[in-house]
């Protein structure tokens, strides 16, 4: 950044030489007139403010431009005036007065974005403004960009945000200390009953889990016997289509054959593991 500024600031004294030498050559052939010295003590202006910017740390490309364009167009009025001819310097006093209204905008934005940034950081501590990054990187970003008119507005939308979220965090803070104030003495209150439920309901549990086991089972029982008889009507239906009706190519015939078959053979392999646990079951019992 340090090297930026430094080009930079290279550049306008490069432009205050130029200058100086086009008034220097210009000095013996004429007297300069009361609008060329205006000029001349706008832009000396100008150099002032564009040095206060680099002195605080804000970019200075934007207002650059706008004084290297003032310039050239006083050299060239300058020289204009120095041949007789009628110069005219009013958009030069233009150019000065929007290099200051943009240092000005500049220094006020860069106060206020130092306080907004402490005031994030400090509200961070206790409250989680992750939801608000975006915005906090878009007030940097204006800033950075040189948008210093916007910069401002922008920080008042995040002092609003915070606000908002901080308000929002701390009502669900209370719900939240509230909510488990209640379930902690409804607790304390009912632990009594409380246990004698969970107490039946698990002894419960443990006496029909048996039974709950071998109805698990058979409804898997009964759901793959379904399946598979699902598979065989489809085969019977295909081989019909096949064989009688021609509707059906051999190539597709042959893959949804293989593929049915494939299932099928699945389905008996879980059940007869199914037909092992259900035995075991019972030599249990």
């Amino acid at each position: 950044m340090k090297s930026k500024y430094k080009i930079l600031l290279l550049a306008v004294l490069t432009g205050v030489i130029c200058l100086i030498f086009v008034q220097s050559s210009l000095a013996f052939s004429t007297t300069q007139s009361n609008e060329s010295i205006q000029a001349k003590e706008s832009l000396a202006q100008a150099e002032k403010d564009i040095l206060e910017m680099m002195e605080k740390n804000i970019s200075i490309n934007r207002v650059n431009e706008t004084y290297q364009e003032a310039l050239q167009l006083y050299s060239a009025q300058l020289a204009l005036e120095g041949k007789g001819g009628k110069a005219n310097y009013g958009l030069i006093i233009e150019h000065v007065s929007e290099i200051d209204l943009i240092k000005e905008n500049s220094l006020e934005a860069s106060d206020e974005l130092k306080i907004f940034v402490e005031t994030y950081l400090d509200a961070g501590k206790t409250t989680n403004l992750s939801e608000m990054q975006e915005d906090y990187n878009t007030i940097l970003a204006s800033f950075q960009n040189e948008r210093f008119e916007d910069t401002p507005a922008l920080i008042n939308q995040g002092y609003n945000r915070i606000s908002e979220i901080q308000s929002s965090q701390t009502a669900l803070n209370s719900f939240y200390m509230a909510t488990s104030g209640v379930i902690k003495n409804f607790f304390i209150k009912n632990y009594l009953k409380l246990l004698i439920i969970c107490s039946i309901t698990l002894l419960f549990i443990l006496f029909f889990w048996n039974n709950l086991k071998k109805l698990r089972m058979r409804m898997k029982f009964n759901h793959l016997t379904t399946q598979k008889k699902a598979l065989n009507t489809l085969i019977q239906n295909m081989q019909k289509s096949y064989f009688k009706t021609k509707k059906l190519s051999e190539t597709e015939y042959t893959i949804k054959l293989k593929k049915f078959k494939e299932l099928i053979r699945d389905i008996d392999r879980q059940i007869m593991i199914l037909k092992e646990d259900i035995f075991k079951t019972k030599r249990r019992k």
